[in-house]
């Protein structure tokens, strides 16, 4: 046998061995998946999620419904002529999450706290001797504190677009452990919520991932009585905002979420098109009937938090709980554009450190 041939035999081997074991792994992640595919559906039990609801209600930031304004752009910090980049369309868009309460208050303990919580909860209660409904509660729940942990441990110095989106991506990594079976993120979703809820495209509103351009996170817990609401509601709010949906000529463009999620949309166009009407109100209805191209071109990956994150120019993050001129005019524009879209248009910081007084 010449070397040639001894090369191109090699090759196929190995091409058949990493075949063979990527089919072998994909079998056993489905296995591992099938067993959270049962449920009760006559089933009464209710898991307790209020540690989840007093996290979410002590840090959770309201904005209200998006009024598809753009922001200003930010003046240039003393000393300086640079301007920070922001995307004005969707810069104030979006609800956010008071992670500098948790990093000023040292409570990222208790955030774990609560994702080994919901871990337990399967060790007392199987989780197929519940209803769909209360399971699908669990799950986004599950998903969105163990992203709010994975960000806390991060803060502030968080690249989500890297985290997300990258060959390590944190999707893939196994972060949670149930009953000793490690789970990702991305197996919650796609092996399991997926299959179970047939395909259902709203299930993507409830699984939180920490930027301005996600779907927002809600400020009470999901449960199994308010869950299909509470994700008609993130529906609702993003479709109908710049993050979400916009109309550029004939094109509809829309969010680079949409397209991460395309197996919810096979014929792509024309099954997001259906979708996002089922949520528009008039504006955006006008927007998607009138376009004739799609392209999911929308991104914001700064982390929507309340301003702690906040470049300051000379390569500093603010640390201490006092916040730079930078942070605290963030913060004043935040809470006017919260106020216009409740309908409260005159807001006043004046306490940072009784920021959840403001909420």
């Amino acid at each position: 046998m010449n070397l040639c041939k001894l090369v191109n035999l090699v090759v196929k081997l190995s091409c058949f061995v990493v075949l063979l074991f990527t089919s072998i792994l994909s079998h056993a992640d489905e296995e591992k998946c099938i067993q959270f595919l049962k449920d009760t559906p006559d089933s009464k039990l209710k898991i307790n999620f209020e540690p989840v609801n007093l996290l979410l209600d002590s840090t959770v930031l309201f904005m209200g419904n998006s009024r598809r304004v753009s922001a200003k752009r930010p003046p240039p910090p003393m000393g300086t002529r640079l301007r920070p980049h922001v995307a004005v369309a969707t810069h104030n868009e979006g609800n956010r999450f008071v992670y500098e309460i948790i990093r000023d208050n040292k409570n990222e303990d208790k955030v774990l706290a609560i994702k080994k919580y919901l871990e337990s909860i399967p060790l007392k209660t199987p989780l197929h001797l519940y209803n769909k409904s209360e399971q699908l509660a669990y799950w986004l729940n599950l998903y969105s504190v163990s992203m709010i942990n994975e960000i806390v441990n991060r803060y502030p110095r968080v690249r989500l677009e890297k985290l997300i989106t990258g060959t390590n991506s944190i999707l893939d990594k196994k972060l949670i452990s149930l009953n000793s079976i490690e789970l990702s993120l991305n197996e919650i979703q796609s092996c399991i919520l997926f299959n179970k809820y047939n395909k259902d495209p709203l299930i993507i509103y409830g699984l939180y991932q920490g930027y301005i351009g996600s779907s927002g996170i809600t400020k009470k817990a999901f449960t199994g009585k308010n869950v299909y609401e509470l994700l008609k509601n993130n529906a609702t709010e993003f479709i109908n905002s710049n993050r979400g949906t916009r109309l550029d000529g004939d094109t509809l463009k829309v969010s680079s979420l949409y397209e991460r999620n395309s197996n919810y949309f096979p014929d792509f166009a024309n099954d997001l098109k259906k979708h996002l009407l089922q949520f528009s109100n008039d504006v955006t209805r006008e927007i998607v009937t009138e376009s004739i191209d799609v392209e999911a071109i929308i991104n914001n990956w700064k982390l929507a938090d309340l301003y702690g994150s906040d470049r300051v120019f000379g390569d500093e993050l603010a640390h201490s709980s006092k916040p730079t001129q930078t942070q605290m005019n963030r913060l004043t524009q935040l809470m006017r554009v919260r106020g216009r879209n409740l309908g409260t248009p005159t807001v006043t910081v004046t306490d940072l450190d009784s920021t959840e007084g403001n909420l």
